[in-house]
């Protein structure tokens, strides 16, 4: 089953988010984990996950981090 990683952002092209989607890829990628990562940068869709600190990451529906790259356990912690 793969995996879905959602990275509420303020738009792809923010240096943070990008910085935090190659190190979750090169991550996964070197786990052999298989995952679909989904950028969203919506304003309406942030307020349903009620955050304003982007960018956070979602894994499989649960807010995992605000702001940062989490640690590798938490990642782990929250996968399928």
């Amino acid at each position: 089953m793969k995996n879905l990683i959602k990275i509420l952002s303020p738009g792809p092209g923010c240096w943070k988010t990008r910085k935090m989607i190659g190190s979750l890829k090169q991550f996964f990628e070197d786990k052999g984990i298989d995952a679909e990562f989904i950028i969203i940068s919506d304003s309406e869709e942030h307020v349903k996950y009620d955050t304003w600190i982007l960018p956070t990451i979602l894994i499989n529906g649960n807010i995992v981090a605000r702001g940062y790259r989490p640690p590798n356990e938490r990642i782990l912690k929250h996968l399928m």
